[in-house]
């Protein structure tokens, strides 16, 4: 009995449920492993996704606000390098007085802290720092970081010359980009670097002439301190924004790298990403720990961290693709966004007849001198309130730069309708626009309009149009609307102007032209 019971008494099927038992602990073990090593790599693809993602969003709006500056500096440049007075006191004749004048106004309204000013000889006549100016004629030589910047403006500034009676004059500045007439960038000035604008000293009413040759040329600098971080940093708010003039290899983390116009690197700005501190590490390691008594529940826990994941990521490119069609001050949509809706609404012609008006506020500068920027700020936020609410769901209303606005009507073009429209906005835009401490202003609305397809179907032509339409409203004293066919241009000048020279209206040309 001794020998049968220990063959087969209970002992044996014990040690095989035992073995069971550890064998299924140690599948569970195992599995519970595998996937806590798939959720482990998931979690550190995910990761490097949205880091990477992050990152290239965050350079891409870093790019976006240092092209926003650039392109402020040359305008603020404009005021006083596109002068007949400017010419007369600058280019005919050097007038120190009016330099200083100049470089002063460039430096108390705009703070730029370096401005030189270079005539067609290729001699510097004034230079600034900040709010001193010294006059004296030195070769451009001895500054040769800025002999590429010269020859290159020249080059623009001969393919944009007209011949006028008595001279030269400069093609209109109005429908021209700031890269067609200026150059932009960074560059080492003083051993230092800074962010530059440089343009032409133009004519703006053609009364003055410019003589043959090179242009006399205006550059203003920025140089890179804590006054510009601040500027730069505004809007994105980066944590850790900083600039450095060594760069490091391997360049890692998010960060722009500037240089000059020969490609030589000049410092890179860098700054702590957002992803930093988001990552998703603290919220799978607890879901790891539960995987171990329920791996249903890990399941859900990685289905949800996904979803959350995904719907992060579609937010951020939501944003950025709203950001990249909209003006961020007014919230309306901006320049790009006006030509894809123009393009398509050119594409249902005739079927679905639309008008272009071309709208510029009045007495806009004034509200910038007398109460500041920011006033103006809240004067075009306003305006653009009432404009979207003006046109309402029959149209679309962008602002395409400045004081400048397009609206595209899509409901009744006829010309009671429009007449009606046109009323309703110029008296909104009358309307005074309540400022900060109880003060107030007031502005006007000019504005231009093309109808299509009874003026055009081409949407570069109706663009072209209705802004000669506003230049002619504005020809008539502001505060008005025209209708392109009523226009002088509409009696043929115009059509045989637009197939030339799309940039300057019919009476800038026939004034450049005598």
């Amino acid at each position: 009995m001794s020998e049968f019971r220990r063959r087969y008494s209970d002992k044996a099927p014990k040690l095989a449920r035992q073995h069971i038992s550890r064998l299924a602990f140690v599948l569970a073990g195992l599995l519970i492993a595998v996937t806590s090593v798939s959720l482990l790599f998931v979690g550190f693809v995910a990761t490097r996704a949205s880091t990477q993602q992050t990152i290239a969003n965050e350079e891409r709006l870093f790019r976006s606000v240092v092209a926003d500056q650039q392109i402020t500096l040359v305008r603020e440049q404009i005021g006083v390098a596109s002068s007949d007075v400017s010419v007369n006191r600058l280019v005919k004749t050097f007038d120190p007085a009016f330099a200083r004048e100049t470089f002063d106004t460039l430096w108390t309204n705009y703070r730029h802290d370096k401005v030189i000013l270079i005539s067609g000889s290729r001699q510097v006549m004034a230079e600034s720092f900040q709010d001193y100016t010294h006059i004296v004629t030195r070769p451009l030589a001895e500054t040769p970081e800025l002999e590429s910047i010269v020859d290159e403006l020249t080059t623009k500034y001969m393919l944009n010359r007209v011949r006028v009676p008595g001279g030269f004059g400069h093609r209109s500045l109005q429908d021209l980009d700031a890269s067609a007439f200026a150059m932009t960038g960074f560059v080492r000035i003083d051993g230092k670097p800074a962010l530059y604008g440089a343009m032409p000293v133009i004519p703006d009413r053609y009364e003055a002439t410019l003589p043959d040759g090179a242009p006399m040329i205006l550059l203003s600098a920025l140089f890179i301190d804590d006054p510009l971080l601040k500027k730069l940093n505004a809007q994105p708010a980066f944590r850790s924004f900083t600039f450095a003039e060594t760069i490091p290899s391997p360049l890692e983390g998010p960060s722009h790298l500037i240089s000059d116009l020969s490609q030589s690197p000049i410092g890179v700005f860098r700054w702590k990403s957002e992803s930093a501190t988001a990552s998703i590490w603290p919220t799978i390691i607890p879901v790891i720990a539960i995987l171990s008594v329920a791996l249903g529940v890990l399941a859900f826990g990685i289905a949800w961290r996904i979803g959350r994941l995904t719907t992060s990521l579609q937010a951020s490119e939501q944003q950025n693709r709203y950001l990249a069609l909209h003006d961020t001050l007014s919230g309306l949509g901006n320049r790009l966004l006006f030509n894809r809706v123009l393009a398509s609404s050119a594409k249902e012609l005739p079927d679905k007849r639309f008008a272009v008006l071309h709208c510029d506020l009045d007495r806009f500068k004034a509200v910038n001198d007398t109460f500041g920027h920011a006033a103006g700020d809240t004067v075009i936020k306003t305006i653009a309130e009432r404009l979207k609410a003006g046109v309402g769901r029959q149209g679309l209303v962008c602002r395409i730069g400045g004081d400048e606005f397009m609206i595209i009507y899509r409901n009744d073009t006829a010309r009671a309708q429009l007449k009606a429209l046109c009323d309703t906005l110029i008296a909104s835009a009358q309307e005074p626009v309540p400022l900060a401490e109880g003060k107030q202003t007031a502005v006007g609305l000019s504005i231009g309009i093309a109808r299509a397809p009874e003026d055009g179907s081409d949407p570069e032509e109706l663009v072209g149009l209705s802004d000669a339409a506003l230049y002619h409203s504005k020809a008539l004293g502001r505060c008005r609307f025209s209708f392109f066919a009523e226009t002088p241009a509409a009696e043929g000048a115009w059509t045989a102007e637009f197939t030339g020279d799309q940039t300057a209206r019919p009476e800038e040309k026939k004034k450049a032209h005598g």
